[in-house]
């Protein structure tokens, strides 16, 4: 996945998690298929860049909003 697709999949989530909380969003993404194949590897791939204290940081900003 490109830098561009991340960035895009990585403000979609934000938005969802601002306007739905935590659980109905994943339930949204649920209900998209979203789910299907292996989430662990996806997340894995968009996140590996990040260090374990950058990772918090990015979800501890999405909690404030």
């Amino acid at each position: 996945m490109g830098s561009l697709q991340t960035a895009l999949l990585e403000r979609g989530i934000a938005v969802l998690y601002k306007e739905l909380g935590p659980n109905e969003t994943i339930k949204f993404l649920q209900n998209l298929g979203v789910n299907s194949g292996d989430s662990v590897k996806e997340i894995e791939s968009i996140t590996e860049k990040y260090s374990r204290k950058e990772a918090l940081e990015k979800l501890s900003k999405y909690k404030k909003k």
